[in-house]
């Protein structure tokens, strides 16, 4: 029987280094040629609006009121995705216990990151799940005995809960008063939080709204006047939602197209949050037949003298 012997050939090397050398080009031509269109698309195209910033940067800010946001970046936008990225710290009543980035990422398709962006956390979110409209006397007494006992001087972190929502003209009435004069220590509870295991979502974040909300210059400047903050920032809320699609994806902020539209639309106010307001100022509000409860989400000593 003869026997088959099977030659082996060397490879040709000079064929795979040449192949190898016009993938290389290939993959170099191709990067160069996605660079090139990166930035033809920014020069070239009008984008308009940052979607990333305009939308996603205050839908971030309306649902983690425990965070000051100081501003926000844009930091370019490139084929495949869009990034804008918050600097913030979280909203204490003493110093601050610095500052921290956030980064929302839009991709090609629409859809929304946002780590660290979902919900409120601590005991400030405690807080705010706790507003919701009704009455319980007992509620009130409890939070007047806490206030009592602690030195009137500090300054606290506080939500305020109404007895029933109030509208803009009844909300400018109690802001005259108890001489509130709104700012960036005053923000106003448009919608409660939300939470029912057997619904879809089973959860929304509280839709929580302050003039700070749309600082990155998108917007017209909307003019405040102390006591009557309210109605101009109902009209800033309003302007904001008008920018929203039903496409937008807000889910990673708790939140959706219908549930900040319904709050828009309604232009109610279920409760404030106070920020860095000394207790005594605080303690005043519970005296109002309108006020339900008051929440301390942190007290500090105030070192500076200042409400």
């Amino acid at each position: 029987m003869e026997r088959t012997v099977l030659e082996t050939r060397e490879p040709d090397w000079a064929h795979v280094a040449w192949s190898v050398t016009k993938v290389l080009v290939v993959t170099t031509a191709l990067s160069l040629a996605a660079c090139v269109a990166d930035r033809a698309l920014w020069v070239f195209v009008e984008l308009g609006t940052d979607q990333t910033a305009s939308v996603y940067g205050t839908a971030a800010r309306i649902a983690n009121p425990d965070k000051r946001f100081l501003y926000g970046s844009s930091d370019g936008s490139g084929l495949l995705e869009k990034t804008h990225t918050l600097r913030g710290e979280p909203r204490r009543a003493g110093p601050s216990a610095g500052r921290t980035e956030y980064t929302i990422t839009e991709n090609v398709f629409g859809s929304v990151s946002a780590p660290h962006l979902d919900k409120p956390e601590g005991r400030l979110a405690d807080a705010i799940d706790s507003v919701e409209p009704g009455h319980d006397p007992a509620l009130k007494d409890e939070a007047r005995e806490i206030i009592d006992a602690l030195p009137q001087t500090l300054k606290t972190v506080a939500v305020v809960g109404f007895t029933r929502e109030m509208t803009t003209t009844q909300l400018m009435a109690f802001n005259r008063t108890h001489r509130i004069c709104g700012g960036p220590d005053v923000s106003y509870i448009y919608h409660p939080s939300y939470y029912d295991d057997s619904s879809e979502p089973d959860s929304m974040n509280a839709v929580i709204w302050n003039r700070n909300m749309t600082q990155d210059a998108y917007m017209p400047e909307v003019q405040y006047q102390c006591e009557g903050e309210p109605s101009p920032a109902l009209e800033e809320f309003r302007e904001w939602v008008g920018l929203l699609d039903e496409g937008d994806d807000l889910y990673a902020f708790e939140l959706d197209h219908e549930w900040l539209t319904t709050a828009a639309k309604e232009g109610v106010v279920y409760g404030l949050l106070l920020d860095g307001w000394k207790l005594s100022d605080v303690r005043r509000l519970l005296d109002d037949p309108q006020v339900d409860t008051i929440h301390l989400a942190d007290v500090a000593h105030d070192i500076s003298g200042t409400r």
